[in-house]
């Protein structure tokens, strides 16, 4: 088998960027997954330039037989997938639990839950096998104080977090593990240079994110875990 460790990063927004560039400074050969494959291409293009191994694909995550396809030629040319990095999401939300409601739910679990389903049985089997597996999902401290506002967005997250819960199941007694990062909200460069002042409480930067998973994936980490990255944003 390939001795570089493999992982996936699914998804190709700040977070995505910074996921992939600290891991491919840890070692790892970094496949970006995108829809787009013109973003994830920018991030790999990056990491080539620096000298790291990445590769980009754009793929419909929602799409099992298309991941499947891809899953296989990954490991026929890499041999292996080691780390699984679920960072697909979005947001919506209305000002009280009313029809809008129902339609920010239709649009918000496709992306947040669907593409986490398909990710994982898809390569679960993968990540059984690798004794440095781990499998990775962002939510949210809403998931725990759903309100009428941002109840479709809350409920995505919960369902997303028990399906998290169910992969730890399938990875008991293995030495892989399924691991769900808590923060309030994501912050990116960009965001903070375009409101200076802004103090961002609570928010959790990509950067910080990034390295947590990094840490997570080099290190112990226990099976069914959640890491909660909420403290507050230093603006370092």
């Amino acid at each position: 088998m390939n001795a570089v460790p493999v992982a996936i990063i699914a998804g190709a927004g700040g977070a995505g960027a910074a996921a992939a560039a600290s891991l491919a400074g840890a070692g790892y050969h970094v496949v970006v997954l995108n829809r787009q494959l013109e973003a994830a291409q920018v991030i790999t293009d990056a990491l080539i330039a620096d000298g790291y191994s990445s590769e980009a694909h754009g793929v419909d995550l929602l799409d099992a037989d298309a991941v499947a396809m891809l899953r296989d030629d990954l490991v026929s040319r890499l041999g292996r997938v080691d780390v699984l990095v679920h960072l697909v999401g979005g947001w919506r939300g209305s000002p009280t639990l009313d029809r809008a409601s129902v339609d920010n739910w239709i649009a918000l679990s496709p992306p947040i839950v669907g593409t986490l389903a398909v990710l994982t049985a898809v390569f679960v089997d993968d990540i059984r096998r690798s004794d440095v597996g781990r499998v990775f999902m962002v939510t949210s401290t809403a998931a725990a104080k759903p309100t009428g506002g941002n109840i479709a967005y809350a409920s995505a997250k919960a369902a997303a977090e028990a399906w998290m819960l169910g992969v730890a199941h399938v990875l008991r007694d293995t030495a892989a593990s399924s691991v769900t990062v808590v923060v309030k909200a994501l912050l990116t460069d960009e965001m903070a240079a375009a409101e200076p002042e802004k103090a961002w409480p609570g928010y959790t930067h990509v950067r910080d994110l990034a390295a947590a998973i990094t840490a997570a994936s080099t290190s112990t980490a226990a099976n069914g875990s959640r890491l909660d990255l909420t403290a507050e944003y230093s603006g370092a």
